[in-house]
């Protein structure tokens, strides 16, 4: 089918104007002393959730948050009062405010933001790079000419747009499992998410925008003992990110719930463990994503400064990790994930970032105070990391897609060469330590590989729950045996891991969209329970 790249509405778009007139009055005649910027920040979201009952909900929120760097510390204002004066006076009183904090400083730094020419769009994902030449008719854009970001979907999909249609969607793939589960399940559910979250940035350089079109199918069936069998789809999509939910993926999670109703529980212990994509991310985003993030890091809070510094090895020669926001397609899947964005909530264009590479800590992940202030080994590069849960919360450094780098192994041969162990295959929440480098990772359950070959029979926690993987990650990481391919069938290497539709809470739970993946790994061993 054909995909466009989903398009800024004319009522957004109407609001550069204003966006530049309020830059313009926090900088004016005080350029070579601030730098400042504004956003605005537009949420436009279906949901439809069938299971016992049926609830349909929509949530739309608009705001706005203006920002001023005046040497190392920032000065902003949040707001969803869209009057033009109250807003032009509000940009007055936060200049004025950044100035008296400069006047009693000692010659500070001054901060110049970079222009299109100095982007480096080589390292810009295809999509990426395609839209900022398509603004400027193939040429770089100049500093006022409006540059558009959208995610590319199918609009020949009516589904895509259609709230009505959708929570259909919702009811036949409920009834599907229903049907397909018999009195062998207490219950079934199917949630179905659209969101479209729109961003406007404008500083002195730039004036640009993206659209965010997601869509998310989260699929369960509940046990008669209460227990419950899960599966989740989606991506930066419309409705074809859900294309792959046929009778054969239905048949498979009633299948698997009805195992997990008469599985047995594990002896705690360590065992060797491959982990799927869904598990791996969970590993990467809490072993070296937390520990590398900026203000972890600068603050004390992270014992990778202090690692980088001595040249510390945590891990073995496959122990590599990025963080990247800009996945628009993972393998053989034409979409990217949640994680995903064009450029975070300061304007900075999304690139890949090697964070762990063969074991070895690199820069921390950045957004713009983080890159200017450094960690305890001074500044580093800046990333395209700053993020907020919205316009109403802090921003800081966060994960984007955190995922480890593909090998060469099918699945088939990492089983053989695990001889006798388990395989995790869906995450179930995790937790680390980033000062004291301790990690768990939670799997629904784990599938049993006797002999080099899966069995098919699962397993729970001793508790008769999931099960948490455990380990100091520097013992973890010196444990990986192998890695497979992107497709673990062996398929050539084409786009990037797989990450999965995943969220991070952070301090005191600011809940961002974080994609987190991998391939499959086989792991020396690891502690369960």
């Amino acid at each position: 089918m054909s995909k466009k790249n989903y398009p800024l509405s004319d009522e957004l778009a109407s609001f550069f104007p204003l966006l530049t007139k309020l830059v313009q009055t926090l900088e004016s005649g005080a350029e070579n002393k601030l730098y400042a910027f504004a956003t605005l920040e537009d949420l436009d979201q279906f949901q439809s959730h069938v299971s016992q009952t049926e609830a349909s909900s929509m949530t739309t929120d608009r705001g706005i948050v203006l920002r001023i760097l005046a040497g190392h510390r920032n000065f902003e204002y949040a707001t969803n009062n869209f009057d033009e004066a109250a807003l032009l006076k509000e940009a007055k009183n936060l200049k004025a405010e950044a100035l008296t904090f400069l006047d009693a400083q000692d010659n500070p730094p001054v901060f110049a933001p970079s222009e299109w020419s100095d982007d480096p769009l080589a390292d810009f994902a295809d999509p990426i790079r395609e839209q900022i030449l398509a603004a400027g008719n193939g040429e770089l854009p100049s500093a006022d000419t409006p540059v558009h970001f959208g995610t590319a979907y199918e609009p020949s999909v009516s589904e895509s747009l259609s709230k009505a249609e959708s929570a259909q969607r919702s009811r036949e793939l409920k009834e599907a499992i229903v049907k397909t589960g018999g009195d062998q399940l207490a219950s079934a559910g199917c949630m179905l998410r659209r969101k479209a979250k729109s961003r406007l940035f404008v500083d002195r350089t730039r004036q640009i925008s993206q659209t965010l079109f997601s869509s998310l199918y989260y699929l369960y069936a509940i046990t008669p003992s209460g227990k419950t069998v899960r599966d989740i789809i989606g991506g930066m999509a419309g409705a074809e990110a859900g294309d792959s939910i046929d009778d054969a993926l239905i048949t498979s999670l009633v299948e698997t719930a009805i195992k997990v109703e008469n599985a047995e529980r594990i002896q705690p212990g360590r065992y060797r463990i491959i982990t799927g994509p869904d598990v791996t991310g969970v590993i990467a985003h809490e072993a070296f994503g937390h520990t590398q993030e900026g203000d972890t890091c600068r603050l004390g809070r992270s014992c990778a400064p202090g690692l980088r510094k001595k040249g510390i090895l945590v891990g073995n020669k496959q122990a590599s990790i990025i963080n990247n926001a800009g996945v628009f397609e993972m393998g053989k899947t034409q979409w990217g994930v949640n994680g995903t964005h064009f450029f975070d909530d300061e304007g900075f264009i999304a690139r890949p970032q090697v964070i762990l590479d063969k074991g070895t800590l690199s820069s921390p992940m950045n957004d713009l105070m983080a890159s200017l202030t450094g960690d305890i080994n001074g500044p580093s590069a800046r990333q395209s990391n700053g993020k907020r849960e919205s316009w109403k919360r802090p921003l800081m450094p966060r994960q984007t897609n955190t995922y480890f780098t593909a090998g060469d192994k099918t699945l088939d041969e990492l089983a053989e060469l695990c001889g006798n162990g388990y395989i995790a295959e869906h995450a179930h929440g995790g937790m680390e330590d980033p000062k004291g480098m301790g990690l768990t990772a939670g799997t629904e359950y784990l599938e049993e590989v006797k002999d080099g070959k899966r069995t098919g029979k699962l397993f729970l926690g001793p508790q008769g729950g999931h099960i948490e993987l455990s380990d100091p990650v520097p013992r973890l990481l010196e444990s990986i045996i192998a890695k497979s391919t992107i497709e673990a069938d062996g398929t050539p290497d084409q786009g990037e891991p797989h990450n999965k539709w995943g969220g991070c809470g952070k301090y005191h739970k600011e809940g961002v969209e974080a994609g987190c993946g991998g391939p499959w790994i086989l792991w020396e061993g690891m502690t369960c329970g």
